[in-house]
């Protein structure tokens, strides 16, 4: 099958992408950067095009002869948000959804994968719940044969989140852990995000909403103790009160590019639960834990 993946150049995007190509599928990447697709390995035996969702204009045409699109898009600088430059979840979770699904309609292909996140809600007061409710929305809206998938928080090889971690824990005796409050979430290797994706092809899963993550509901505090367990450090975990956080962040605002605002805190502090019945019974896929995830690339 001919496929497009707009954002097949991030961190789910790229993975995602491998999966399919390893299915046998035909895979085209879409961004806005399509030389950097030859130097990504797992877009070894992808083809590039140059679209953005976010400029209607520019997709005119890339989704010709396709048969299936999956929208993986992440904003740049997420999970930051800087409305003055543009950069939010509506622009790009929403109005970049709705941008690629009607260029999908006109160009007649058959199937469209929308990854969203775990907690996607329209009616949310949050801006990242919402953005993707409201692109599932749209989406379901359409007709058009679909899957949403919705990951919890997803780790792995150049990810922005876990891999700050380990990075903090090389070299550094104390470990800094956002958030003092238990966090409850469900850590997914993007592997199994990538398998998720791939099997709705396989089994013509359509039509409905998958959401997944591991079988093992964690605090973040158990997440950094796995990992340095993984890692053979031992090193200080030091919790900071999100609140805390946030009144430290608050300045950086005023920024060109904050490294770290109130938001992004409360985005990366947030639970992340899912119920992944479908993607076990309906998908086959039996996420990995934690620690056997992290055993796949982490070194000691």
């Amino acid at each position: 099958m001919k496929i497009v993946v707009a954002g097949g150049t991030g961190f789910l995007g790229r993975h995602i992408s491998r999966a399919l190509l390893d299915a046998g599928h035909d895979v085209t990447v879409l961004g806005r950067s399509p030389d950097k697709v030859s130097a990504i390995p797992q877009l070894r035996g992808a083809t590039a095009t140059k679209g953005d969702v976010t400029d209607p204009g520019t997709l005119s045409g890339r989704l010709e002869g396709a048969e299936a699109v999956v929208q993986a898009v992440q904003f740049p600088n997420h999970p930051i948000e800087l409305p003055r430059k543009n950069l939010t979840y509506d622009r790009y979770d929403r109005q970049g959804t709705i941008n690629l699904l009607s260029e999908a309609e006109r160009s007649g292909v058959g199937r469209f994968v929308y990854i969203s996140g775990a907690g996607a809600d329209a009616a949310s007061e949050k801006t990242w719940y919402r953005a993707k409710g409201l692109a599932e929305r749209a989406l379901i809206g359409s007709g058009i044969d679909h899957a949403i998938v919705r990951p919890s928080w997803a780790y792995g090889p150049e990810d922005r989140a876990l891999n700050r971690f380990v990075q903090i824990a090389r070299f550094s005796p104390v470990l800094p852990q956002p958030g003092a409050a238990p966090q409850r979430i469900q850590p997914v290797y993007v592997g199994d995000v990538a398998r998720s994706v791939a099997r709705v092809f396989e089994r013509a899963a359509w039509n409905d909403v998958y959401e997944v993550g591991s079988r093992e509901v964690m605090t973040m505090n158990e997440v950094v103790h796995t990992l340095l367990d993984v890692m053979g450090k031992k090193r200080a975990v030091l919790p900071i009160p999100s609140g805390l956080l946030k009144m430290a962040t608050a300045p950086l605002k005023a920024l060109p590019t904050p490294p770290m605002t109130p938001q992004g805190i409360e985005f990366a502090t947030q639970d992340g639960l899912v119920d992944i019945t479908k993607m076990v019974q309906v998908l086959g896929v039996e996420p990995l834990s934690l620690r056997e995830g992290l055993t796949r690339y982490i070194e000691r």
